[in-house]
């Protein structure tokens, strides 16, 4: 095992001279690594180890830029799958570090990456190939808006493949690759959002621009764990960007009529109660956060199941009439209006009507919701509203009301 980890470090150390000595050591290391994967690093902390090992060598800080750029024309062109898993572990690290190497891999559209990504993905053979491929094509959409032809990749046969993992996989001791597949499937959500707002679609009464939706809407009843565990992440996750991508999931099946009770009861009550902690407990700085819970809350109490059931009903009201400081607790901050209105929408609805006093909204918004209305948008510049903090920045319109 030593000698292994030494001729690394020798094969690394070779190509420290120029840049074709560089891209040539590169050439070995990889096939080095990837002929021996199966016999040398004992487990997956140290074949990780053996990937990261490259990007902290003296060859990599000098010439970091082309070595990347010959990685990524490698992993565009190989085949063989010992050699890919090298590859793509690379390619991951490296774009952890830094977001722009994701957008490189499909910048130019010749590479085909998100269309090979998905082939590893829907492979019947699955293994460590499937499982990076997930989480690079994830990585990928975090900061990268798809092509439309990249877009139609995500087909309806496809996302039944991911859901269907889903549920494959809801027994395992390891829960990694079961969340990594959800969250891929968030992340499609996002894209087909973003899609939604550029693309002028004839208007069709059975046709839903949004394929996540449609095959979730198909699958009711059908798809429990995806459902139990979107919800069971929300609960548990403190990364504030899964929670957003998780908070537009549920907005769109909130207000779209075929999805509206595509959660079972039970789970909707857990939901409450988590929509309820999150709301007490989130840090002022996350205030962009705070909205985006209370415009999920409205079309979660008027549209779903629970408009019958009032779950909660009074812990609710307590909830919203702190967030505005109209409650026996003391209120030393201001209060933005962007706050005061959706505070004010959840107070207007029946949910609250037998225990609430009648209040008017000085936007005059309506008591329906306008469905789908998280639209979505490119913009250089960073926005807090961002579940990626790249540059995805999310506009609301709420009965024709923007807010951000």
């Amino acid at each position: 095992m030593e000698q292994f980890w030494s001729e690394l470090d020798e094969i690394l150390k070779q190509g420290e001279n120029n840049q074709d000595s560089a891209l040539n050591s590169i050439n070995v290391y990889i096939k080095f690594v990837s002929d021996f994967k199966d016999k040398y690093p004992e487990c997956e902390t140290e074949f990780m180890h053996c990937c990261y090992k490259l990007l902290v060598s003296s060859i990599y800080q000098n010439f970091s830029d082309r070595i990347i750029e010959h990685v990524i024309q490698h992993a565009a062109k190989k085949t063989d799958v010992k050699e890919l898993c090298v590859l793509y572990n690379i390619l991951f690290l490296a774009g952890r570090e830094n977001k722009c190497i994701f957008k490189r891999m499909v910048n130019e559209q010749e590479r085909n990456f998100v269309s090979k990504l998905k082939d590893h993905i829907e492979s019947k053979d699955g293994g460590k190939l499937q499982q990076i491929s997930i989480k690079l094509l994830f990585e990928i959409c975090r900061v990268q808006r798809l092509s439309s032809d990249e877009l139609d990749l995500i087909d309806e046969l496809f996302l039944n493949h991911l859901l269907d993992l889903v549920e494959k996989t809801r027994d395992d001791e390891d829960e990694t690759f079961n969340y990594s597949v959800i969250c891929l499937i968030l992340s499609f959500n996002e894209q087909f959002m973003l899609a939604a707002m550029s693309q002028e679609e004839e208007e069709c009464d059975d046709w839903n621009p949004n394929t996540v939706l449609r095959v979730l809407g198909e699958r009711i009843g059908s798809s429990k764990t995806f459902s139990e565990n979107v919800i069971f992440m929300l609960n548990r996750t403190v990364d504030h960007n899964i929670q957003m991508l998780i908070l537009k999931l549920l907005y769109e099946i909130f207000t779209t009529p075929e999805t509206y009770e595509y959660f079972y009861t039970n789970d909707l009550r857990v939901l409450i109660d988590v929509f309820i902690r999150e709301l007490y407990d989130l840090p002022e700085e996350s205030e962009a956060l705070r909205h985006t819970y209370l415009r999920v809350l409205y079309p979660l109490i008027i549209n779903t199941q629970l408009s019958q059931h009032r779950y909660k009903q009074h812990q609710i009201y307590s909830l919203l009439l702190d967030l505005i400081g109209t409650s026996m607790k003391q209120q030393f901050k201001p209060i933005s209006p962007t706050t005061k209105r959706l505070v004010d929408r959840c107070l207007m609805t029946e949910y609250l009507n037998d225990i609430a006093p009648p209040r008017k909204c000085g936007n005059e918004i309506k008591r329906t919701p306008t469905p789908n209305a998280l639209v979505m948008r490119m913009d250089t510049a960073k926005d807090t509203n961002s579940s990626n903090g790249n540059g995805f920045t999310v506009e609301v319109v709420i009965d024709g009301v923007k807010s951000m």
